[in-house]
């Protein structure tokens, strides 16, 4: 019974991953250049240069890309969980 709701638990937080992924890429975005540019914030990212933003909006459709080829396999798994 238990596991059942686990795998619930587990598919709809896989398919809000499309959703919530967006401000980890871009915290980890700004960490990332901060860590290697010092004084790098938010607000450069937010109205500075569009490069930035494309590098964000790069990443998100990487992860949207790999999610869609891992989407099948996963709730597949996810749903022979519940048996």
């Amino acid at each position: 019974m238990l596991r059942i709701y686990f795998s619930q638990l587990m598919l709809l937080l896989w398919k809000l991953s499309t959703v919530y992924i967006i401000p980890i890429i871009i915290i980890s975005y700004v960490d990332l250049l901060n860590f290697y540019t010092d004084g790098f914030t938010f607000e450069q990212l937010d109205t500075g240069q569009n490069i930035h933003k494309l590098s964000v909006l790069a990443i998100y459709l990487i992860y949207l890309l790999c999610w869609s080829n891992c989407n099948k396999y996963m709730i597949a798994y996810l749903k022979k969980l519940e048996y």
